[in-house]
């Protein structure tokens, strides 16, 4: 026994039945297709043929799907019969296919026979056995095909109908899937109360009063929020002294929410389109959930919403202690200790070029003769870095010069802020100075000489600083300062969005701000807080934020953002079923933006959501209309694109004619007659009399092949997924009409009208055909030619054999004749003969002297054509004739025709 293939071999793939996808995205509501069968998993791989499959159905939303598997080997065609009991009619039979499993929609209750006949090799009684099958009323869903998530409010499921009759028969149990597709059990029951977005599988089976499982249904819904929107974080993580910026992947504006883990109070974090979080403003190292909610105009009572998660991760730590100071500006005697606080992945001190791996909590570290400067301790642990500056000052600060420091915090601007300044001047010029700016949790952000003039300024951000300062070896006292940050006023808007004709932009603020957009063109257009502004160019947009009141310490914002105009998408509905007996799929055709970037909405014929995918598994035929509109714009005027779900081909006519064998070459034809249209490929097998199998793959993919053995020939047709839609058989024989048609290489033709030259008849054929010079001049049983050429005669018997003959004609009354009219006696080579073309059956000689005496005579019947006749050596009873001139006559003769021709001529002879 061996696996049989339910593919050819020309298709790659693997047919296997996969419950949960037909499950999760095939069954809603009333009406549905739905899969039942007997909780019996069935050895697909070797298996003795028996018919197996479930006895007992249940008929769900107006009809069942039943599953038979016959076993087998490969090679093994297969009969099946649906016939309703006891009236015998039958419903369904596939005479003729390789489907060792066989899937039958019943639609209506009662009692139903299933016949299964197997034809192996050429043996169609192989084998047969009946199964019994009872069809009865099952449960009816009432489980939507999509349902609405609210914030902050669950949504119940509900399998089957609350009054379904016998509802404890029933174990019922919901899933989800993971990431992986993958089924996880939520939990059981006819009720599911859930608060999560996605798809949601009910399985559901009865027991019998016998303890037998049946009637397995499955069934699938969308739950999920009006609006389509996903959350977009910067970063799934951050460390400590970091930041997180969250948007979404569409121009939404709603509330933002944040609570540390699952436990924690959720707090409010602003409105916008966008929302950022500093670490400093966290709670310390976890797991931190970030919501947001936004309403829609169709659903204003059902708040959308989306939860995102980020991990802020705790930064490594250490403790640095001063243990020496350096004696002098220029010494170099300074020491330092540093403890870690955490266990670090490595740590780095640039300045003392250490680079050190992985180091235990608690380890210490003594770092000697140093000189006064600042050092930058560096720590990495889980992928987040500090840096800790400690400044080693001299004990005994330098004298020489004394230097001034400025510094001057961020100021605002009439677009936002300025930076701040840090600058040192030491009041005269000096000579080989240099400095450092470090930042603390940065280390260093600038480094350069020091003018001869004696005083640099550096621009900062805000933040806190040490600036160092070098000259001619000996360092100057540190000095730290802080640059202060300049508040600016606070909104949000898309940083990009997509212009479907027009865009509605608001600037999400709870301050009262006036706002100046410039648009791609120079133009700008200016608003106060709650008014719109209508866009409807691509290109690079900048909006500035800034308070009303003149008197406000809030430096005005500005928020560049880019805007790409949308021309009108097209998009349309495209069946894409991708394997055998799968489920009717369609998938959806899109131009002008990616599939992810589209809100998709499949509705019925009532106009209801029954699927929001990319895939959409009809509930049943009929017509449906497909919306799609895209997600980073506003609302775009598109019309639903309707279409209708009609049934799969799953079997077309097979029709098939052969002709008989014929000799020479002993070849036939085997035709398949068909819808063409709906057939992707063809296979064709041979069997022998022994009922030897042989696959004649060089005819894959022909209507119509050659046949070169007498034997069964057995076709099968495949559908574009390499699914079996046909299969037929026919027998080839070798035709007994065997006899070839009787011609000669050549005929005589007669110019003289009124010959007596018989028509040419080849023999008893069905069709003739007679040919001159490739043109078709008689279809007659006998033929008389009637010009001098090239003919070809073409015969068919009965069986359709095709016998080609080739034959010419000659002028039999216009025939030449070629003679010597000297010899030379006792040259073979020179000796008297007489050459005939065609047309002449009997030649006469006479040769006589001046006296008129006949000296030599010959007659022939033998006349080859172009060959030497009537040759004379010129002796006479063996003596060589006197020299001189005789008289030739020859008489030619063709008693068939009717003529006799006289040739008279002198002949010299010569010695």
């Amino acid at each position: 026994m061996y696996a049989k293939t339910q593919f050819p071999k020309w298709k790659i793939g693997t047919i296997f039945v996969w419950i949960l996808f037909l499950s999760s995205l095939t069954v809603f509501g009333k009406g549905n297709l739905t899969t039942e069968r007997e909780l019996t998993h069935y050895n697909l791989d070797v298996a003795d043929l028996q018919l197996d499959g479930p006895e007992n159905l249940c008929m769900i939303g107006g009809g069942i799907l039943g599953t038979f598997n016959a076993g087998g080997e490969p090679g093994d065609v297969y009969e099946w019969t649906i016939t309703k009991v006891p009236s015998g009619e039958v419903l369904e039979q596939k005479s003729s296919g390789q489907l060792e499993t066989f899937n039958y929609y019943f639609s209506e209750v009662g009692n139903y026979s299933v016949n299964l006949k197997v034809r192996r090799g050429t043996d169609v009684n192989f084998y047969e056995e009946n199964k019994p099958v009872r069809v009865q009323e099952g449960p009816e869903l009432a489980l939507l095909p999509d349902y609405l998530l609210c914030a902050g409010s669950s949504t119940l499921l509900t399998a089957l109908d609350p009054n379904t009759p016998n509802l404890s028969e029933y174990t019922i149990t919901w899933y989800a899937l993971d990431i992986n597709g993958d089924r996880v059990e939520l939990g059981k029951g006819n009720e599911y109360e859930t608060y999560g977005a996605g798809y949601h599988i009910v399985e559901l089976y009865r027991t019998n009063p016998d303890g037998t499982q049946a009637c397995l249904i499955n069934g699938s819904t969308f739950v999920g929020p009006p609006l389509d929107f996903q959350i977009i974080p910067s970063s799934t993580s951050i460390c400590e002294g970091e930041s997180i910026q969250i948007g979404l992947d569409t121009p939404l504006s709603g509330e933002w929410f944040i609570q540390k883990d699952y436990t924690g109070i959720r707090s409010s974090a602003g409105e916008g389109f966008e929302v950022e979080f500093e670490s400093s403003e966290l709670s310390g190292p976890g797991l931190y959930l970030v919501t947001f909610q936004a309403t829609s105009e169709d659903f204003p009572d059902c708040i959308s919403e989306r939860i995102i998660g980020f991990e802020l991760k705790e930064s490594p730590k250490a403790n640095t202690q001063i243990l020496t100071q350096p004696s002098a500006c220029t010494a170099t005697d300074g020491s330092f200790q540093l403890t870690l606080e955490t266990d670090v992945d490595a740590f780095y001190i640039p300045e003392l070029n250490i680079v050190e791996g992985p180091t235990a909590n608690g380890t210490q570290r003594t770092f000697s003769n140093l000189a006064p400067k600042v050092y930058s301790i560096v720590l990495e642990k889980n992928g987040c870095q500090t840096t800790t500056l400690l400044a080693v000052d001299s004990a005994v600060p330098a004298s020489q010069l004394s230097p001034v420091y400025t510094f001057i915090s961020e100021q605002c601007s009439a677009t936002g802020v300025t930076p701040g300044s840090a600058t040192v001047d030491f009041g005269t010029t000096i000579t080989n100075g240099e400095f450092r700016v470090l930042q603390e949790g940065r280390g260093e952000v600038q480094k350069g000489a020091i003018p001869a003039s004696g005083s640099v300024t550096v621009n900062l951000s805000n933040g806190n600083y040490l600036f160092e300062v070098i000259v001619d070896g000996c360092t100057y006292p540190i000095e730290s300062f802080e640059i202060i940050d300049a508040p600016q006023v606070s909104f949000t808007v898309p940083k990009e969005l997509n212009i479907c004709e027009t865009f509605e932009l608001t600037p999400e603020t709870d301050q009262d701000l006036t706002f100046t957009l410039t648009f791609p063109d120079g133009t700008e257009q200016t608003i106060s807080s709650n008014e719109s502004l209508t866009l409807t160019e691509e290109g690079d947009y900048s909006i500035i934020g800034e308070a009303t009141d003149p008197n406000s310490p809030l430096c005005a914002r500005t928020i560049d953002f880019t805007a790409t105009f949308s021309s009108k998408i097209s998009f349309a509905p495209v069946l894409a079923v991708e394997k055998c007996f799968d489920p009717i799929k369609y998938e959806i055709d899109l131009s002008g933006i990616p599939i992810e970037e589209a809100s998709i909405r499949w509705l019925n014929d009532q106009g209801r959501i029954v699927g929001r995918g990319a895939e959409f598994y009809p509930t049943g035929l009929g017509f449906y209309s497909l919306q799609v509109q895209p997600l980073q714009s506003g609302y775009c005027p598109v019309d639903p694109v309707p279409f209708e779900v009609v049934p799969q081909i799953v079997a077309v006519p097979m029709e098939l004619e052969a002709t008989k064998l014929c000799p020479s070459p002993s070849l036939g034809l085997v035709t398949l007659t068909t819808n063409e249209e709906e057939v992707f490929n063809t296979e064709w097998i041979y069997y022998d009399s022994l009922n030897n199998r042989t696959e004649l793959v060089q005819f894959d993919g022909l209507f119509e092949i050659d046949s070169d053995a007498p034997g069964t020939y057995e076709v099968v047709a495949y559908n574009e997924l390499g699914c079996e839609i046909g299969r037929g058989l026919i027998e080839v024989e070798e035709s007994p009409f065997t006899t070839q048609p009787v011609v000669e290489e050549s005929y005589a033709f007669c110019s003289i009208k009124n010959n007596t030259i018989p028509p040419i008849n080849p023999g008893e054929y069905a069709e003739y055909n007679w040919y001159f010079e490739d043109q078709l001049v008689s279809t007659a049983e006998t033929y008389k030619p009637d010009s001098i050429g090239n003919y070809q005669l073409v015969v068919v018997t009965e069986d359709g054999c095709e016998f080609a003959v080739d034959f010419s004609t000659y002028d039999a009354c216009n025939f030449n004749i070629v003679y010597p009219n000297a010899m030379i006696l006792g040259n073979p080579d020179k000796d008297f003969r007489v050459l005939l073309t065609e047309g002449v059956s009997e030649a006469e000689l006479f040769v006589l002297n001046r006296q008129g005496t006949l000296v030599h005579h010959q007659i022939t019947n033998e006349i080859p054509v172009e060959t030497p006749i009537l040759q004379w050596d010129g002796t006479v009873g063996g003596k060589n004739v006197p020299l001189g001139t005789y008289v030739v006559v020859i008489l030619l003769r063709n008693d068939e025709f009717g003529f006799e021709d006289k040739v008279t001529s002198s002949l010299l002879v010569l010695e």
